[in-house]
């Protein structure tokens, strides 16, 4: 029976083989990162259709500046950099182009479905889902992008610190106060079913 090789070995392989022009290293490396990559992109940008997009830039950007990356450094970190600066590109250029609303849209009567009645029921576990889903969309790319990476990827504040490239104390403030409006919010949607 073959012996497994680790992740971390695995990786280093693949950047090399890139570094060399291999370029299917690359499939190895999306491998490796691609889902966890594409679900930071779709908490930035709010949409699968414009992550999908930022996913494929960000790629051809790896594959254009590995030359540059350290190999004594993290893959990870320097990866979601890259995708971070994509998707805040995107932003600025969608700005640019469509008009702000500047309204801010209160969610309608029993928009926000809030009460699961049987966590177990597949349906109510789909509503809790969409109703998070939409509660993380009411929110600012900046406090979605690091209540994201805290929640759903487990990430320490430090590790948020460096893949978004903020002071430690910025990644706090964000995490608190995207938790406050996430409150709010579900406080709305609460005071809009009684």
């Amino acid at each position: 029976m073959p012996m497994a090789i680790e992740p971390a070995l695995d990786e280093r392989q693949l950047i090399l083989q890139l570094k060399q022009g291999q370029l299917d290293a690359a499939g190895g490396l999306m491998d490796l990162h691609g889902e966890s990559l594409m679900r930071y992109l779709h908490s930035i940008l709010g949409s699968r259709e414009a992550a999908e997009d930022a996913f494929q830039e960000s790629w051809i950007k790896v594959m254009g500046k590995i030359d540059r990356f350290d190999d004594q450094m993290s893959f990870a970190p320097w990866l979601f950099r890259i995708a971070r600066n994509v998707a805040y590109d995107a932003l600025r250029r969608k700005r640019r182009w469509w008009p702000i609303n500047t309204t801010r849209q209160t969610p309608k009567p029993n928009e926000l479905d809030t009460e699961v009645a049987d966590p177990t029921d597949f349906g109510h576990q789909v509503v809790a889902r969409e109703t998070i889903e939409r509660l993380l969309k009411s929110l600012s790319p900046d406090f979605r992008e690091v209540l994201f990476l805290r929640f759903f990827q487990d990430q320490s504040y430090e590790e948020i610190a460096e893949y978004c490239r903020l002071p430690l104390g910025t990644v706090k403030s964000r995490l608190k106060r995207g938790l406050d409006s996430l409150a709010k919010n579900l406080m709305k949607g609460d005071s809009h079913a009684q």
